[in-house]
């Protein structure tokens, strides 16, 4: 019995761009198990080793779904195995060593030194197999003086100057988390440049990710203002962060918001004809003062009409302008509904693009804590009581 994963059926929704490639995923909560699902999603085969009888903690996040399992987790886990494993003692690492020699990709979001602490770093699983790929998710990365420091999201792009323009009075909390995402999403693409080469030269890869850093890589054009002024950009004060009239949100009369993104001169001259504020034309690039009276002209305009009533109106006029849709509302979108990125019934979210083929959506529900031991220390030559006896000792769980 291998543990490779065979290409996906015909017919299935699930990429198979990367069938064949085996990843153990030593990550919880966020940064790590989005970047391990990006790949899951594109059909690797993602071990997720987990401690037995605690499992990753956003198990038991509420909201949950029937069965008890949280519904955070079913969305970051999907597509995944389960192996309950203690790294701690020696026969758990030996396990965790017999699965690297197999394995392509390690991914982990150990605080920095935690790994090599408990014998499962780079170096160690490269003297197993050179080849591998081993990813290291930290907050602040693997050097310098914050190397040690605890942190979460709202640290890393407070830290970055993100989180210095978020609000107009004070700094406001993203609707997201930022760096916890862009940090799986740069570790994604990090995983698959490393594929890339190991692929010419046959070498491995140690990645060192910092989820700050990854914040700090949002701000490239928030840098080049500050490299053009010499001065730290100001909240809604730039173009494309609400300081300008011609992109902008717009209350309506039914209390709802427009998204308003005129950036053009051809779609402001377009806009304000539509509004019949043809006045209004040359004044779009005007000073800071002036903006913020613009914006109020506009607020007054916007606030005459219910939000589909604007929609309607703008219908077919070549503008970019649309609604601030709530959750609900965005996912019963017609464009979003059309592009087949969310699974009706679970409300999980696939990735947003497609290869050739059919649209990749999610396939497969996220694993219970230790579902698959059994069946990855059976392809790996333990006998029913070998395994067993390794229950008993608190050194893998089984799924009860």
């Amino acid at each position: 019995m291998s543990l490779r994963q065979a290409p996906a059926a015909p017919g299935s929704h699930r990429s198979a761009a990367l069938a064949g490639l085996r990843l153990l995923d030593l990550t919880r909560l966020l940064p790590g198990p989005y970047t391990t699902l990006i790949l899951a999603d594109l059909g690797a085969e993602v071990i997720k080793i987990e401690r037995p009888g605690e499992g990753d903690p956003v198990r038991a996040i509420p909201p949950l779904l029937p069965g008890g399992i949280g519904a955070r987790f079913a969305a970051l886990n999907h597509n995944k195995k389960s192996l309950a494993l203690e790294l701690k003692a020696p026969a758990g690492r030996e396990i965790l060593f017999k699965l690297v020699e197999q394995a392509d990709l390690i991914v982990e979001g150990f605080r920095p030194g935690v790994a090599q602490r408990l014998g499962i770093d780079y170096p160690a699983a490269s003297s197993v197999n050179e080849s591998i790929i081993y990813c290291s998710l930290s907050g602040f990365g693997q050097d310098g003086p914050y190397r040690d420091r605890v942190g979460h999201d709202i640290n890393y792009v407070g830290i970055a100057g993100l989180l210095s323009l978020t609000g107009p009075d004070q700094p406001t909390i993203p609707g997201v988390p930022i760096a916890d995402l862009a940090g799986g999403l740069f570790a994604a693409l990090a995983i698959l440049a490393a594929l890339l080469k190991r692929g010419r030269t046959g070498q491995g890869e140690f990645i060192d990710l910092s989820l700050t850093d990854s914040a700090l890589s949002l701000m490239i054009l928030h840098t080049a203002e500050l490299a053009a002024t010499g001065q730290s950009p100001r909240p809604e004060a730039m173009v494309l962060t609400g300081g300008y009239a011609c992109y902008n949100i717009y209350r309506t009369q039914d209390k709802k918001y427009l998204t308003v993104g005129a950036l053009e001169p051809r779609f402001w001259t377009a806009l304000c004809r539509a509004l019949g504020r043809e006045e209004l034309i040359p004044e779009q690039l005007a000073p800071e003062q002036r903006q913020h009276e613009l914006i109020g002209e506009l607020q007054k305009i916007f606030a005459g009409k219910s939000q589909s009533e604007w929609l309607s109106y703008f219908q077919g006029l070549n503008l970019p302008v649309g609604p601030v849709n709530d959750l609900a509302a965005a996912l019963d979108d017609p464009q979003i509904r059309h592009r087949q990125r969310v699974d009706r019934a679970s409300r999980s979210v696939g990735l947003p693009f497609q290869l050739s083929g059919k649209p990749s959506a999610p396939a497969g529900r996220a694993p219970r804590l230790g579902q698959h031991s059994g069946e990855i220390l059976k392809a790996l030559g333990y006998s029913e009581a070998s395994i067993r006896a390794l229950a008993a000792q608190g050194i893998i769980g089984l799924q009860a």
